[in-house]
């Protein structure tokens, strides 16, 4: 039996209409996190990406997680409770209820929104690190979007080479990924807590990456063929002047894979800066990256564009139309909650 060819029409409103649910339900908190071990059956949310999961990209992911021959659970809470010299029973209390002491740790800073109190957060803050390195576990359970496996199998195709930057690399998970598949890797990163935890976690598995501290340097000119930036840019709040940055920091025909974590205002959720998607896409795009492929899960591919001025200015004025002109506004006040009613719908 042949399948009936899909419409690429249909196709693309399809993928349209999951993106727009996508970022018109921006989570009001992240909440404790499951473990899928202990957890009733009723308590575990449904599996994602029951494709990738079977993929060779996806096992290699699992691989980098893991230390010698232990699961890649073992090995999470053996690096949590090594680093940080606790029991890994507490290693594990603290992964799941990690955004308790995420705001407790904003507090004790003073939390504001200024960007001293901000940066002070960043680069003192422990508890991100339980909370990355065990959303990598559930990645590699398929209780979470595989999102470094989406960046590394898309980038494996279309990148024009193999140079690689992970800005806001978190725990290292993403550099792992590509250090494994052939890549060099650099992990860049403005919290020099989550740096440090990211290097011991490479070192003991032997595996070689560049580490760059935002607050001391900044990105070199023309270095990289590939940058991932997934769960970062929604901390930034000059995004558009990031955005040149990381637009400097590509060569030429090179790629960005990014996505905006928006979420709505609340205590858990302070050092989220967006809960609209549609101005942060605004500011990357006018900053001259251009999207290509959506793939999934709010991922988005953009190529770094290389226009003339007028080109530039029509690109520019186009996005300005589509994403942040006083109309599109408008529509996306009208349409906002209609898509969060079927986004509820469609996670039944």
């Amino acid at each position: 039996m042949t399948s009936t060819p899909v419409n690429p029409i249909t196709r693309a409103l399809k993928r349209g209409l999951r993106t727009a649910v996508e970022n018109a339900n921006p989570n009001a908190e992240s909440g404790v996190h499951i473990d899928p071990v202990t957890a009733a059956p009723d308590e575990l949310p449904q599996q994602t990406g029951s494709v990738l999961r079977s993929t060779p990209e996806m096992r290699m992911f699992r691989r980098v997680l893991q230390l010698d021959d232990r699961s890649v659970r073992d090995s999470v809470l053996d690096d949590l409770a090594t680093y940080h010299d606790i029991s890994t029973e507490e290693a594990r209390l603290r992964a799941l209820h990690w955004e308790e002491e995420s705001v407790e740790e904003w507090e004790a800073v003073n939390g504001s929104a200024s960007d001293e109190a901000r940066v002070a957060f960043y680069r003192t803050q422990q508890s991100w690190g339980f909370d990355l390195l065990w959303w990598a576990y559930l990645q590699s359970e398929g209780y979470a979007d595989p999102a470094s496996v989406l960046a590394y199998r898309w980038l494996q195709q279309y990148s024009p080479g193999r140079r690689h930057l992970d800005f806001g690399s978190g725990v290292g998970v993403t550099s792992q990924l590509f250090e494994e598949g052939g890549w060099k890797t650099t992990a860049a990163d403005l919290s020099s807590t989550l740096l440090d935890f990211a290097q011991f976690r490479l070192q003991r598995r032997g595996q070689k990456a560049e580490y760059i501290d935002l607050a001391e340097s900044g990105l070199p000119a023309g270095e990289y063929d590939a940058i991932t930036a997934i769960d970062t840019l929604a901390h930034v709040p000059d995004l558009y002047g990031t955005a040149r940055q990381l637009h400097a920091a590509l060569g030429r025909g090179g790629y960005l894979i990014a996505n905006f974590d928006i979420r709505e205002p609340s205590r858990e959720t302070v050092w989220h800066l967006y809960d609209d998607d549609l101005r942060a896409r605004y500011d990357l795009q006018r900053a001259g990256f251009v999207p290509v492929a959506d793939l999934g899960y709010g991922l988005v591919a953009y190529r770094k564009a290389a226009d003339g001025r007028t080109r530039t200015l029509l690109r520019n004025t186009f996005d300005w139309l589509t994403l942040v002109s006083p109309p599109r506004r408008a529509l996306r006040a009208v349409t906002r909650p209609v898509l969060r009613l079927l986004g509820k719908l469609l996670r039944r």
